[in-house]
């Protein structure tokens, strides 16, 4: 399974565009999911230009596989960001790295040194170069 950022999602078309060699993976059938921190990033882009279209063919991406965010995460959320120096702008991004890390996927995205962290504590991480 591969965890999509909210990055990636949003880029999906000008990665498609650029022909990126990323869009190959997502073709493959391989199971693609999101945690619902990043799901919730991303709707809250609905009124900064994200179109109906475009969060509709999200949707139909990732919507059986969005993995909420629970006691078990949270849990392991706070186990990465206190690992990870307690850096408050880090506090999103090790809740939607941990429910990658309980889902076993790899986790995409086009941030990779912001969750770089979280690989010594069982991220498998897929920097995308933009």
């Amino acid at each position: 399974m591969i965890h999509l950022d909210t990055n990636v999602l949003i880029r999906l078309p000008h990665l498609a565009e650029q022909g990126h060699p990323f869009l190959n993976r997502l073709g493959s059938g391989e199971p693609i999911g999101m945690s619902a921190i990043a799901w919730f990033e991303f709707c809250s882009g609905l009124e900064k230009g994200i179109s109906a279209e475009e969060h509709a063919f999200a949707m139909a991406l990732v919507g059986d596989h969005l993995m909420p965010f629970d006691e078990v995460s949270a849990a392991l959320a706070a186990r990465l960001f206190n690992s990870a120096g307690r850096r408050r702008r880090l506090k999103s991004d090790a809740c939607i790295a941990a429910t990658a890390i309980r889902a076993g996927a790899e986790f995409a995205t086009l941030n990779g040194p912001d969750f770089e962290p979280f690989v010594p504590l069982g991220l498998r991480l897929l920097a995308l170069e933009p």
